[in-house]
């Protein structure tokens, strides 16, 4: 009885850690299965890499984009068939997130992630790059011993530059208050849409559909994506960095813009908000906080929430028209209005 009881104790611990998905137990199921394989695979890792490793995933995230890949991969004829296969690959996604945003933490100093403290800053640069780069390793032998072909790696691979492409465009903006919207919108698609996209593209295709098709399961992602991270820095100006689990605003003082400022210094007429911004590193907590009002104040996150809504209908319009009319895409469905909600 005690070892049963110890059981369901543990078993109930990693549930906890994964609340985000208790309306989808089949997808909690697949979350938590994910987040073992990546255990697994960074347990016998040794001295601090190792260390590092295990508290980049004491705390999973939301994990949404191997949720993807397991989502569309539920579309395919072979997704039955190929379920372990498909964890492994959507494990793939993930460590190739994770390491992403550990590289991200390490050039943007900053001190939390998840609402813990960050690996670089708890480790120190050097073991954070070396743990960014383990598990860019990790992603790669992942997907290459789990994909049917080629042509996943090579998506993956071009996925890849995207993304720095579009890390490195969002620093070559760094303090310009005039960036326009497009050049955001472009941003943030090289950001987080593009991986969004994999992750669909990856799960349809290699569950037995053409590639033709998968491809529609890509636009799918790429325009979700790109409404999570407009929701994303929206939350900026309207949570707390308790609630967030990260800090806010902080981007501002290092030229880092999005969304809601770069909409709302377009509506400043008196050039308060200007003034205010160019100020960078020297802004202090309570001109930050006047920035926050005012952004608000000036439409920006009002901006910014039409342009998620409008992604967010771009995506839901692209689902329904390439995608049958099943439980499997009324699940997706109600992710993807839930995700335009968080608060976090």
């Amino acid at each position: 009885l005690l070892i049963t009881y110890t059981m369901l104790e543990k078993r109930n611990n990693i549930k906890n850690k994964f609340t985000f998905w208790d309306s989808f137990p089949q997808v909690q199921k697949d979350m938590i299965e994910i987040n073992q394989i990546i255990l697994k695979h960074i347990n016998s890792v040794p001295g601090l890499l190792g260390q590092a490793l295990e508290d980049t995933f004491a705390v999973p995230g939301k994990m949404l984009r191997p949720a993807c890949v397991m989502l569309f991969g539920a579309f395919g004829p072979d997704a039955t068939q190929k379920h372990d296969e498909l964890q492994k690959i959507a494990t793939s996604i993930e460590t190739l997130h994770n390491a992403t945003l550990i590289h991200d933490d390490i050039i943007d100093e900053s001190s939390m992630r998840h609402g813990r403290p960050s690996i670089q800053t708890k480790y120190g640069k050097h073991i954070a790059v070396y743990a960014g780069d383990y598990l860019f390793a990790l992603s790669l032998t992942l997907l290459s011993e789990n994909a049917q072909s080629l042509h996943s790696v090579i998506a993956d691979g071009k996925t890849m530059q995207n993304i720095l492409v579009g890390e490195t465009e969002q620093y070559n903006n760094a303090y310009n208050i005039n960036i326009s919207e497009k050049e955001y919108l472009n941003q943030i698609k090289g950001k987080t849409g593009v991986l969004f996209g994999l992750a669909c593209f990856i799960g349809a295709y290699e569950s037995g559909i053409k590639v033709t098709k998968a491809l529609k399961a890509k636009q799918f992602g790429e325009y979700l994506g790109q409404a999570f991270q407009l929701r994303d820095d929206i939350l900026d100006y309207t949570t707390t960095s308790s609630t967030f689990k990260k800090p806010v605003l902080l981007d501002v003082k290092d030229g880092i813009y999005s969304g809601p400022l770069i909409f709302a210094l377009q509506n400043d007429d008196n050039n308060h908000l200007h003034e205010l911004v160019k100020m960078g590193k020297d802004l202090t907590q309570d001109q930050l906080h006047e920035i926050e009002n005012l952004v608000n104040h000036l439409g920006g996150v009002e901006r910014a929430q039409k342009l998620a809504d409008q992604y967010t209908e771009k995506a839901l319009a692209s689902l329904k028209k390439h995608w049958p009319d099943n439980e499997n895409r009324a699940l997706i469905e109600q992710l993807t209005g839930r995700l335009l909600k968080r608060q976090y």
